[in-house]
């Protein structure tokens, strides 16, 4: 088989199934909509290995992200969002910005701009990083302020920050410690500031352009 059509098909069975797994929790253990939200946003961040690691054509690997931009969309404005428990349009507006986000980082890597661990990073802390804050923060947040991105919590901010270095140091072992140090910063920052749901793009597509200018560097 195509090894692009076999990524294809594993794209879209992985989302499918996070969806659908987020609708059965959803439906039959009573977890709340930012839970459901927040279970879909970090899993579905495990989708660039596929878009990394199989593709081979630039036209091929879009076509995941550019029919789930479509689909979230319908999914957002049609009101189905609601069978998620989910009805913050503005909130909601999130899920159409990720798979957008996704779009970009995949074009400026088949253009040579960012290489594989760029993208993979930036996607990971969007996705893990931002998503393990919600809900830590949302459960053990005892110390709330109000930023320009919304409500948060010193708890929810540090564990952005935790997560998000944790993961550049995995993939970046071979940087200075402070390359890793100044992105993770960079992207709490972003996740703090940036309201309503646009942080889906400004931590994945402006940590990239850090991580861009820090590889050119050093």
């Amino acid at each position: 088989m195509n090894i692009n059509l076999l990524a294809t098909f594993y794209s879209f069975a992985y989302i499918l199934i996070i969806v659908g797994i987020a609708f059965l929790l959803y439906r039959y253990t009573g977890i709340g909509s930012e839970g459901v939200r927040k279970f879909i946003h970090i899993l579905v961040s495990g989708w660039v290995f596929i878009l990394v690691g199989m593709y081979d054509s630039l036209p091929w690997a879009l076509l995941g992200p550019s029919v789930f931009i479509v689909i979230n969309a319908v999914f957002v404005y049609s009101g189905f969002s609601k069978y998620l428990g989910m009805g913050n349009r503005k909130r909601d507006n999130g899920l159409i910005y990720y798979p957008f986000s996704i779009l970009v980082l995949i074009i400026l890597l088949y253009k040579g701009i960012i290489d594989e661990r760029v993208v993979v990073a930036s996607t990971l802390m969007m996705g893990f990083g931002d998503g393990c804050a919600a809900l830590i923060g949302s459960r053990f947040g005892h110390h709330g302020y109000t930023s320009l991105g919304g409500k948060k919590s010193i708890e929810g901010t540090l564990t952005m920050f935790v997560v998000s270095i944790t993961i550049l140091l995995l993939i970046y072992p071979d940087r200075p410690w402070y390359v890793p140090l100044s992105v993770a910063f960079l992207a709490t920052v972003l996740e703090n500031l940036t309201p309503l749901g646009f942080d889906n793009i400004t931590v994945p597509l402006l940590s990239a352009v850090a991580l861009g200018v820090m590889n050119g560097i050093y």
